[in-house]
């Protein structure tokens, strides 16, 4: 799981309920940090704040849809723009999600994109190609995973 978000406390606080549900949980401050240590090879999901410093989400999504990386993403944000969350489902987002102490709309978004990467198929993003066909977590949330026999492209 992937979780780029601005503000220090939201994404500490994120981080912490995600991993109490035992998720595996890889956190950052803005867009570039994420691209420049996105693991191509590490299925996950992408829970993104939609105000960022510097490049925005909406700019991160595009700047993903450009390239076709098949990384599912899922908008969290206390934003109240309609026209973004339009844009961002427009353009393949899973979900876009208001932020709250309640996490349980985050989780059953979630829920969707593991079902989806099992059964190979979803509404407006690609399977992973590194998701193992038969894949299953014990606790239906985690499904982070990297080929053994892989090495990092240059």
């Amino acid at each position: 799981m992937y979780v780029v978000d601005g503000n220090a406390d939201s994404r500490g606080s994120l981080v912490c309920q995600l991993e109490a549900h035992g998720m595996t949980v890889v956190a950052f401050e803005c867009a570039e940090d994420f691209i420049e240590n996105y693991d191509e090879f590490r299925a996950g999901c992408l829970i993104l704040e939609l105000n960022l410093p510097r490049m925005n989400g909406l700019a991160l999504q595009d700047f993903l849809n450009q390239r076709q990386i098949p990384l599912p993403l899922i908008f969290i944000t206390s934003s109240r723009d309609v026209a973004s969350a339009v844009t961002a489902i427009q353009n393949g987002a899973v979900d876009f999600l208001r932020k709250g102490p309640d996490i349980s709309p985050l989780l059953n978004a979630l829920s969707r994109v593991v079902r989806a990467i099992r059964i190979g198929r979803s509404d407006g993003w690609r399977r992973h190609p590194y998701a193992p066909p038969n894949y299953a977590s014990d606790n239906g949330c985690v499904f982070l995973t990297k080929p053994a026999a892989q090495s990092r492209r240059t």
